[in-house]
């Protein structure tokens, strides 16, 4: 009986007493592999019923190679989201876009521990390197050099005007592994390619590419483990990054190999299709 008071307190616990504990809602950016989109994902510190989430932004930064154009974002939860202002190659950091997402909130049942998806994007080459979420420590401010008075500062607000969010500005790792050895993909290479999801599931993956121009033209070709090709077909770099690639037909486990045109660099990796 006792344990089932101290639950339905945890449950109805007032943004007061919330503001005197110091809570927390910790929000991270994560890429989903098999959906090939970046999540943003919440975790709260503690339980309410009801919790009043109210207007919010949560800004992510984006590699300034990427097209300038507005994020297309699909709200999930806390309400409707929505690529509001952006702010691309700024003279402060001529190398990052900075993207303010925004909300005008909306009530959400929240279970301490428990992960909440509240938008997620998608980019057209796929998985990119180097996208996180803003860090005020690091990233220009409003009035920096061609910030165009932005403020990009991470936020929610309750009825009470609490704000409760701890950002994780971590860059969103592709969480790959490496079929040989079970070793984790490493980002240190300049020059990489990486099949995801692996293992497929229903036979189609993608691939991330890092380290090729866009114009380049590259050959795939997939073997079986007696060496036989069992596809072979040449691509720009362009089109092929985080193309859907249709292998439903190989089964088992297959080689992946991109060659390179005149160069002497060819990359290999087990993709296994299930």
């Amino acid at each position: 009986m006792k344990q089932a008071i101290l639950l339905v307190l945890g449950w109805l616990i007032s943004p007061a007493l919330l503001a005197q504990s110091s809570p927390e809602i910790s929000v991270r950016l994560s890429f989903n592999a098999a959906a090939n989109r970046y999540e943003v994902i919440a975790r709260a510190g503690f339980s309410a019923r009801n919790f009043a989430w109210g207007p919010s932004q949560v800004s992510v930064v984006l590699p300034a190679s990427l097209a300038d154009q507005p994020l297309s974002i699909r709200s999930l939860l806390a309400g409707s989201w929505a690529d509001n202002s952006a702010v691309f190659a700024p003279a402060a950091a001529p190398t990052a876009d900075f993207h303010g997402i925004t909300s005008q909130g909306d009530k959400l049942d929240l279970v301490a521990g428990q992960d909440y998806v509240l938008f997620d994007f998608g980019l057209q080459p796929g998985y990119v390197d180097k996208v996180r979420l803003y860090d005020e420590s690091k990233d220009p401010n409003s009035a920096q050099a061609g910030m165009q008075g932005g403020d990009f500062r991470n936020y929610m607000s309750d009825i009470q005007g609490n704000d409760y969010l701890k950002i994780d500005s971590r860059v969103a790792s592709l969480l790959i592994l490496a079929i040989e050895g079970n070793q984790p993909v490493s980002e240190a290479d300049s020059l990489k390619v990486v099949a995801y999801p692996n293992p497929s599931v229903g036979g189609k993956f993608r691939l991330y590419m890092k380290g090729f121009a866009p114009g380049e033209t590259v050959t795939v070709k997939l073997t079986n483990a007696n060496g036989v090709v069992l596809r072979s077909f040449s691509e720009r770099v362009a089109t092929l990054a985080g193309r859907e690639i249709d292998g439903s037909e190989l089964g088992g486990y297959s080689v992946l190999t991109v060659e390179r045109k005149d160069k002497p660099e060819r990359i290999s990796q087990k993709i296994w299709f299930q």
